[in-house]
């Protein structure tokens, strides 16, 4: 698996919640739009043009939304919301099911990505009371217009599911937002966030599980450690901002110099581990010789403002039948030794020396 960007879960929950707020724009106007007609038809003019206006004031919402100025356009939505279920309450009564849109928002509040705890607390609290104060005042009131029982029952109806439409969707969209938070944080348990290759944890994870399937009788499995040469002092001459830069381009060299089922993870500090499936010795080590000399060739690039001399030594590995994922990786290391010991900037491959006997 490799991580081809790194977004935190407060950047994806905040991409969520104004698609939502679109898409209630968009089933608004619709509504809107149908309630012009409808009330035309019945002869409600005021309500006609009230309608209207509530179709311009959704479409500037969406615009809004788009804009990146979503508190506007949740307090215009809000205002509209408030001001369209009091008017058609007062005017066609309690039954025709207009201040249902009124406890939209509460959801709509609680949910939102823009607006602090205390505020969507007041909100959602004055959402509720007022709803219960027009409860109270019209429910049993006489409608300043009278509409037909079969009008009013069709109103009643659209209002209905036009409110549970919506409340389905705000569940989809807090199940979306829980559901990316829970993927951000299991990405930022497996992710080093320097390079955004795996980190310790998880890379050994996936070792346990590769050397399990080859085991099983799978194919081989190839471990390679790479540390890159004298980088103590690539930091101690130009800086650890100079040495991260280095570190995210050689991790880079190795993420795409390898398949997209092959694993490269950071090791600790300047070490790497590449873990190659279905990998025999011979293509471990071509594999390896081309990383080494993607690292290398760094050396003639501008990292940081500066050239670095660049190189990196690796330990080659091939898991055994019977070995486990940390005897190889023993091997791994020493095979990188001898690397470091033998000049650096190499390739080494690692001696079999076999399980312990039990």
């Amino acid at each position: 698996m490799h991580f081809r960007g790194f977004f935190s879960p407060q950047a994806r929950e905040a991409e969520v919640f104004p698609r939502l707020m679109l898409v209630i724009s968009v089933i608004a106007c619709v509504a809107h739009l149908s309630f012009i007609v409808l009330f035309d038809a019945i002869g409600v003019t005021v309500l006609a043009w009230a309608n209207v206006a509530s179709v311009l004031v959704f479409a500037l919402a969406a615009w809004l939304t788009r804009q990146g100025r979503a508190v506007l356009a949740l307090q215009l939505m809000g205002l509209e919301i408030l001001l369209h279920g009091t008017v058609a309450t007062a005017l066609i009564g309690w039954t025709a099911g207009f201040h249902c849109y009124i406890v939209l928002i509460i959801p709509v509040a609680i949910l939102s990505t823009v607006f602090r705890p205390r505020t969507k607390a007041v909100v959602a609290v004055g959402a509720g009371l007022y709803d219960i104060g027009l409860d109270m005042a019209y429910r049993v009131a006489t409608p300043a217009i009278e509409v037909a029982p079969d009008t009013l029952a069709v109103l009643h109806h659209f209002n209905q599911a036009s409110t549970l439409l919506i409340l389905g969707l705000l569940s989809m969209a807090y199940f979306r937002l829980v559901k990316r938070a829970e993927e951000g944080l299991r990405e930022l348990a497996c992710t080093d966030p320097l390079t955004h290759l795996r980190n310790r944890r998880s890379a050994m994870e996936m070792a346990q599980r590769e050397a399990a399937v080859f085991q099983r009788g799978g194919q081989p499995l190839a471990v390679v450690i790479g540390d890159v040469d004298h980088f103590k002092h690539v930091n101690d001459q130009h800086g650890h901002a100079v040495g991260d830069t280095a570190l995210r381009a050689i991790a880079r060299v190795l993420r795409e110099g390898v398949r997209e089922v092959d694993h490269v993870a950071r090791w600790g500090g300047e070490e790497f581990l590449v873990l190659l499936p279905a990998t025999d010795t011979g293509e471990a080590l071509r594999v390896c010789e081309r990383l080494r000399q993607g690292v290398q060739v760094l050396s003639t690039q501008n990292l940081g403002g500066v050239a670095l001399p660049l190189t990196i030594t690796l330990g080659v590995a091939v898991l055994q039948p019977g070995e486990s994922i940390e005897q190889v990786l023993v091997r791994a290391d020493r095979a990188l030794y001898e690397g470091k010991q033998a000049g650096r900037n190499r390739v080494v491959l690692a001696g079999h020396e076999g399980p312990p006997a039990l």
